[in-house]
């Protein structure tokens, strides 16, 4: 990969972390304007690309398409970077005043191919010399209305590609940096409450207590299940504090569905004074302590990454 598609693939990973994506997701018109915006700064690059590994060429084969796919593809390419950076930080970027190189790529490509038969209130006109159509290199002559003259610009495509690149580059890194201290200020308010120790030492001990309850109607077995309800229940809010809801993480989220069914049912036992000689509930007690086990491990893990 080169740098542009480097960059770009680390931003998808930075997008797709759960706690960020889950946010994301809450606005599927910023979440889709941003996936749009990643795969159009990826499909322009490779267009780019493809365009300098062409043979030589003049206008009669094929050098106009070519121009303006490149020229399109530049400006194509600043549109997505600035779409994303509207996502990710409500901000559009100012080419003109923090990125003039590019904005003169931009300009460039307006006058050029983008509106070179008429430039804001007829006021100015632009014309590609035909002779001059290459690879690497273009003429243009533009005509300014309010001045009356016409001026020549001989316009050297690879370096539009390297302030097109070099730019493009800065943006991104900037980007990847604010993403990045921002997952850091995520963690950093996580990073003294793991998740493990919300599970006291005795649960366990009101797990099988529970389990009295079935083999000899335990008196405190309605107790002990409170205690762990309590457990899960305080669980379940701390990931959400971390992720926003427990679907950022399939994983997990199909355990603590299956918990929740599990607590349900041997809490309508526990209700209806059915829990005695239960074999149901043994066999749902039994499911709850491996999926208990399950969840601690994904606990422990949660807590890795925001140490």
């Amino acid at each position: 990969m080169d740098p542009v598609e480097q960059r770009d693939k680390r931003i998808r990973d930075l997008v797709n972390r759960p706690w960020k994506q889950q946010s994301l997701l809450e606005d599927r018109t910023k979440w889709n304007k941003l996936c749009a915006s990643m795969d159009v700064i990826g499909d322009t690059q490779i267009a780019i690309k493809s365009y300098f590994s062409l043979p030589s060429f003049k206008a009669e084969n094929g050098g106009y398409l070519f121009l303006y796919g490149l020229l399109q593809a530049f400006f194509l390419q600043q549109d997505a970077i600035n779409h994303l950076s509207e996502v990710l930080f409500d901000k559009p970027i100012n080419w003109k005043a923090d990125y003039p190189d590019i904005y003169l790529v931009r300009e460039l490509r307006n006058d050029s191919i983008g509106h070179p038969t008429k430039r804001g209130k007829d006021e100015s006109f632009h014309f590609i010399a035909r002779y001059s159509v290459s690879k690497g290199h273009f003429r243009l002559m533009s005509h300014y209305t309010k001045r009356n003259n016409s001026e020549f610009n001989d316009i050297d495509i690879n370096e539009l590609r390297t302030k097109q690149e070099n730019s493009v580059i800065k943006i991104l890194d900037t980007v990847i940096e604010h993403m990045e201290k921002e997952y850091d200020d995520h963690k950093s308010k996580f990073a003294n409450a793991k998740l493990t120790d919300l599970i006291p030492g005795t649960m366990s001990y009101s797990i099988g207590k529970v389990y009295e309850g079935i083999y000899n109607d335990y008196p405190l077995a309605e107790m002990n299940f409170s205690e762990i309800k309590r457990t899960i229940n305080t669980v379940k809010e701390e990931i959400i504090k971390r992720y926003g809801k427990l679907s950022a993480l399939q994983g997990l989220n199909d355990v603590v569905r299956r918990i929740d069914y599990i607590m349900q049912k041997v809490d309508e036992w526990i209700q209806n004074k059915q829990l005695l000689n239960n074999d149901d509930a043994e066999v749902f007690l039994d499911s709850f302590s491996d999926r208990f086990k399950e969840l601690e491990e994904m606990l422990n893990e949660i807590d890795e990454e925001f140490k």
